[in-house]
């Protein structure tokens, strides 16, 4: 299942890279994402219910759809001291308000990869010409099989983001 998952990510973001190179409507960008665990994990000491990453994204929008795909790092997550890496992708519809779905997945050195998060996601994107303030919230469902240790493997967050980004505006 994760590497079903890892595999569809990374033929989606090859798909996307190489159609949105060759169309307006691709976009690249930078921002933070702050995470608040709601899920059992909050209710373990040892853990902080917080996070901040920071992502990196290539949009591509044609008509109401936008595809994205992000990398996202979190260098201390969950108050682990440990860096986690996601890969993740959208399918948003809509324009200055927009909504969709996504699928990712975490990898942590010491745990290796975690298994898939999804994603509901709605946001609001301001086009400013060339550049373009996307500022979002989303609801994740993950569970973890990996912190079983602590016998609580929910890891369902609220997160808050906002990209910047840069590129044609495909319209």
């Amino acid at each position: 299942m994760v590497r079903s998952a890892v595999s569809m990510a990374l033929v989606a973001l090859l798909v996307l890279g190489f159609a949105a190179g060759a169309s307006a409507g691709m976009r690249l960008g930078g921002g933070i994402h702050y995470l608040r665990t709601v899920g059992d994990l909050k209710d373990t000491p040892e853990f902080d219910a917080n996070s901040l990453g920071f992502l990196g994204a290539l949009k591509y929008k044609g008509g109401l759809f936008t595809v994205e795909g992000a990398v996202e790092v979190i260098p201390d997550y969950v108050g682990s001291d440990k860096v986690l890496w996601q890969p993740q992708a959208h399918l948003l519809i809509g324009g200055l308000i927009y909504g969709g779905a996504g699928i990712g997945i975490g990898y942590m050195s010491d745990f290796g990869w975690q298994d898939p998060f999804y994603a509901l996601r709605a946001g609001v994107d301001f086009m400013l010409g060339p550049v373009d303030l996307d500022v979002f919230a989303s609801y994740r469902f993950q569970k973890s099989d990996d912190l079983a240790v602590l016998e609580q493997d929910d890891l369902d967050a609220i997160t808050f983001g906002v990209l910047i980004n840069f590129g044609s505006s495909g319209d």
